[in-house]
C-alpha cells in the first residue's frame, strides 16, 4: 500500500512557514534585533523521536540559562535532505548569532553548511558532522568507540562465534557509518564470527527497519546477532524479532535507548543498548555556539560519553535518567 506523503509535506510546509513569519517579525521589530537567537536545525521534527526531543529539551534549557532566544527546527523524516538544507538556508536569511546543525548526510550538506561559515554565522556540528575544511566545534558521542564496546559485548553474549548481521539507519550520515566501523572493530576479535557482508539500511524508519530485519533473517536462517544503529531501527528490529519468536536464537544490540526499547530491554527481546546523552548534546551544542559567538576561536570536538546498559543494570538510578528523558529536565 502506498503511503500517503502529505502529512510530512504539510508538517514541513508549516514549520518554513512558521521560521519566515518569525523573520518577518524581526524585520518589523528592529528593537528585537538584540536579541541573540541560535538557530538549531535537527536531523527530524518528528514528536515520535525521543532521541531528538531529548536533545531540544537540554538546547531549550542551555538557551534559558544563557539568556538566548532558540528555534529548533528540522525536517519531518530524516532522509528529507532538501528540506534540512533549506532551513539552513533560511538561518542564515535570519542571521542568528550561531547555527548548529545536526547533518543528515556528510556530503550533502556541505555547500550550505560552507555557505554559513561565508557569512561571518558561527557555526557547530551536533551529532553527525559535516564534510567542511572550515574549523568548527562538533559535540557528538565517539560513535566509533561507543560501537566498539558494543561490538565486542555481542561478541561475549554469543559466545565468541556466530553469524552477525547489520541494519544501519541513513546512508551517508557520519554517525551511521562510523557504528557501522567499530561495531566491525569490536566483533573482529573474535575469529570464530562472521560478519554478514551486506549491510541493509532504515532510513530512520521503525517499518523499513522491520522489514529489512524481517527479510535477513529468512535469507539467513542460522543468524545468531544483529545490530542497529540508532533508535528507530531498533524498534523496527526488536518488533520483527518479538513477533518472529527468535529472541533465544538472536541476540539484538544497538544504539539509543528509550521507554520503548527498555520494555524490549526487558523482555530479553534486546540483549544491550548503547544508551547516548542527548540533553547533554544539545546543552553543550548551544553553550558551545554562544562561546564562540563571542569571537572566541577555540574549537573543540566534545566526546558525549555513553553507557552500556542490559536488563541486569537498566534499573540502576542513574540510568533510569537515560530510560526516562524527562527526568533530564
Amino acid at each position: 500500500m502506498k503511503k500517503n506523503k502529505l502529512p510530512y509535506i504539510l508538517i514541513t510546509v508549516i514549520a518554513i512557514l512558521s521560521i519566515l513569519l518569525y523573520n518577518m517579525f524581526f524585520l518589523m521589530n528592529p528593537e528585537d534585533k538584540e536579541n541573540e537567537i541560535i538557530y538549531f536545525v535537527s536531523k527530524t521534527s518528528s514528536e515520535n523521536n525521543t532521541f531528538w526531543r531529548s536533545v531540544e529539551n537540554g538546547a531549550k534549557v542551555a538557551a534559558s540559562e544563557l539568556g538566548v532566544d532558540l528555534i529548533f527546527v528540522g525536517p519531518e523524516r530524516e532522509i528529507d535532505l532538501d528540506t534540512q538544507v533549506e532551513f539552513v538556508e533560511e538561518g542564515i536569511r535570519i542571521n542568528p548569532k550561531a547555527i548548529i546543525l545536526a547533518a543528515s548526510d556528510y556530503n550533502y550538506l556541505t555547500e550550505v553548511a560552507e555557505k554559513v561559515i561565508s557569512n561571518n554565522i558561527t557555526f557547530v556540528t551536533v551529532d553527525s558532522d559535516v564534510g567542511i575544511k572550515e574549523p568548527h566545534s562538533f559535540i557528538a558521542t565517539n560513535s566509533i568507540e561507543a560501537a566498539k564496546l558494543l561490538g565486542k559485548e555481542a561478541g561475549r553474549l554469543i559466545g565468541r562465534k556466530g553469524e552477525v548481521a547489520i541494519v544501519s539507519h541513513l546512508k551517508g550520515t557520519s554517525s551511521a557509518f562510523n557504528r557501522e566501523e567499530g561495531f566491525k572493530q569490536g566483533i573482529s576479535l573474535y575469529k570464530d564470527i562472521q560478519l554478514i557482508d551486506e549491510i541493509q539500511y532504515s532510513n530512520n524508519d521503525v517499518t523499513t527497519a522491520y522489514e529489512k530485519t524481517k527479510g535477513l533473517i529468512k535469507k539467513y536462517p542460522d543468524l545468531k546477532c544483529m545490530f542497529g544503529t540508532n533508535e528507530a531501527t531498533l524498534i523496527g528490529m526488536a518488533k520483527a524479532i518479538k513477533e518472529l519468536g527468535v529472541k533465544d536464537q538472536i541476540t539484538l544490540v544497538g544504539f539509543d535507548i528509550s521507554v520503548e526499547a527498555a520494555g524490549y530491554l526487558e523482555e530479553d527481546v534486546i540483549k544491550a543498548i548503547i544508551a547516548q546523552k542527548p540533553f547533554n548534546m544539545g546543552y553543550l551544542s548551544v553553550k558551545e555556539a554562544i562561546e564562540l559567538s563571542k569571537n572566541n576561536k577555540e574549537y573543540h570536538e566534545i566526546d558525549v560519553d555513553v553507557v552500556l546498559i542490559n536488563k541486569e543494570n537498566m534499573f540502576d538510578s542513574q540510568n533510569q535518567r537515560l530510560l526516562i528523558p524527562f527526568l533530564e529536565e
